[in-house]
């Protein structure tokens, strides 16, 4: 069960102000976070954002401007809700779909 982690940052940095995060086992072995980073630390300017995600088989962190978290929260309901009504529409369960080659 995912444990919302506020106000901490999981990497235990100090250049980022955590806003929001989720970690699957509270010990930060695997997490998603998003914070405010420090200006003087961007490439871009408008890459006010740190995203971090984190776990055994990734390790990610990068800056992102607002519209980059908000395509990307886009992109990823239309995947989810695309992936649903093919789920629903020929009555599979989850783990069906897990199963599935939809390459075929």
């Amino acid at each position: 069960m995912s444990t919302v982690t506020e106000n901490n940052c999981m990497r235990c940095r100090t250049d980022c102000v955590p806003l929001a995060n989720l970690s699957a086992d509270g010990e930060g072995t695997s997490f998603v976070c998003v914070g405010l980073n420090r200006k003087e630390d961007r490439t871009v300017m408008e890459d006010r954002f740190t995203l971090c995600w984190k776990n055994s088989a990734v390790d990610e962190r990068g800056h992102w401007d607002k519209r980059d978290l908000l395509d990307t929260m886009s992109v990823i309901a239309q995947a989810l809700s695309t992936d649903e009504n093919i789920r629903v529409s020929n009555n599979f369960t989850e783990l069906d779909m897990q199963q599935a080659n939809m390459l075929a």
